[in-house]
């Protein structure tokens, strides 16, 4: 007989999430350490830059389409198919990727050949490895209380940022001595023996709560995001993440630009920035959001002011220490932003919908990173280098008009579940 929800103790629940944490922490590395891999290795297979904007945005492409559909698809199958089948994919992805880089630097490719292949790889990873965050996201709202969830739910999306953070300085330290692709090799290898060790160790014993069965169809799934309940948050959350995704891919020309550095002195710099922005993140959601105990409202309308501020300090920086500043807040307030809309679209959904609110936030992050190029990089090209920061102002603007005003993001301290016993399912 599966064990009740009091009968499985916090420490049970714990274990289980520090084992989900582990899994997408390893798979955030995996993700960022192409950020520091790729550019060298497109210099080292001979193809432009452009080429590897491509496979960004394929992925992007994928991620979004298909994070819906995996987060419906675990209502009715389970929480635990859904993450060993997005980590397993993830592995052999991986692994293909690592087998386009090797073809294209050993010659066995053309050039264009191994980009397509790792194109492929990657769209592989968007299609079918976006089932892990969904489904990870739920089995957490499953078997948290109301009150305890937005707290919960933060501390399982900075996995994602913290091995954002440590993946490119693995991704250097081991590329260097082992090189790129055994590097490659090894996180795949991780990742699955990560997608065996939930196999083997991750409890699910209640049923799926939704029984029911919908198409496999990405266009139904989207529909879910235009449900009353959750389209504040979800329009939210695009907003949240075209600021955070352009001023990734922004950030980086803007210190050489701005201070008129070469390139290599401008790539370290840059990188400081950019470490600091990733724990000002991790530390907005393991360690500001748990103490601060506030509403998901009030953690979406401190993102916006934060990512307000952000904005704003990088438009009139005048020196280093001003831009790294203008980073850092605004990482800082997409942690709490991340955070809030997150919590906020599971407190609204029924328990038998966390599934299809988890897909539907998860696919922001892909739409975020899909026009980026276009809001990010292209505007810096062609307008000038603030005019990403300024388009990012009016985003927060608009983010920080819906917190405040939405009325179902007020109603987000009043949740579905407010008459459940607390402690969610095993």
């Amino acid at each position: 007989m599966p064990l009740s929800a009091n009968q499985q103790t916090r420490a049970d629940r714990r274990g289980a999430f520090r084992l989900l944490f582990i899994c997408l922490m390893a798979v955030g590395i995996g993700n960022s350490m192409l950020f520091a891999i790729l550019p060298p290795l497109a210099r080292d297979i001979g193809i432009a830059e452009i080429y590897v904007g491509a496979i960004y945005t394929l992925s992007a492409l994928m991620y979004l389409t298909m994070s819906p559909v995996w987060g419906g698809l675990s209502d009715q199958y389970g929480r635990r198919p859904l993450v060993i089948f997005g980590l397993a994919t993830y592995a052999i992805s991986t692994l293909i990727l690592a087998a386009g880089a090797w073809a294209g630097q050993s010659g066995f490719l053309p050039p264009l050949v191994a980009v397509l292949a790792m194109a492929l790889a990657r769209a592989l990873f968007g299609a079918f490895g976006s089932a892990t965050g969904p489904a990870a996201q739920a089995y957490v709202a499953d078997r948290t209380a109301p009150a305890e969830r937005t707290q919960a739910l933060a501390g399982m999306t900075a996995a994602f940022a913290l091995g954002g953070m440590i993946g490119p300085a693995l991704a250097a330290a081991f590329s260097e001595r082992i090189g790129m692709v055994p590097f490659m090799i090894m996180i795949a290898v991780l990742v699955g023996a990560c997608a065996i060790i939930v196999r083997l160790t991750l409890p699910e014993n209640t049923p799926p709560r939704d029984r029911g069965r919908r198409p496999l169809n990405p266009i139904a799934q989207f529909a879910f995001a235009a449900d009353h309940r959750v389209r504040a948050f979800v329009l939210y959350g695009c907003a949240a993440w075209l600021v955070q995704a352009a001023s990734l891919q922004a950030i980086g020309f803007f210190v050489m630009d701005r201070l008129a550095l070469d390139t290599t002195a401008g790539l370290q710099l840059a990188g400081v920035a950019l470490t600091a922005g990733a724990a000002a993140l991790i530390f907005a959601q393991l360690v500001a959001v748990p103490a601060l105990k506030v509403s998901p409202r009030m953690l979406m309308m401190i993102g916006a002011a934060l990512t307000l501020a952000g904005q704003a300090e990088l438009i009139f920086s005048g020196g280093y220490a001003s831009i790294v500043l203008g980073f850092l807040l605004n990482s800082l307030g997409f942690g709490f932003a991340r955070s809030g809309f997150t919590g906020g679209s599971s407190l609204a959904v029924t328990p038998g919908e966390q599934g299809r609110a988890a897909g539907v936030t998860a696919a922001t992050a892909g739409l975020g990173f899909l026009i980026a190029p276009l809001s990010g990089l292209w505007l810096y090209q062609t307008v000038g280098p603030t005019a990403p920061f300024m388009l990012n102002v009016a985003l927060s603007l608009v983010a920080l008009a819906i917190a405040a005003f939405h009325p179902r993001v007020r109603l987000a301290a009043e949740p579905f579940e407010a008459g459940e016993d607390e402690g969610g399912v095993v």
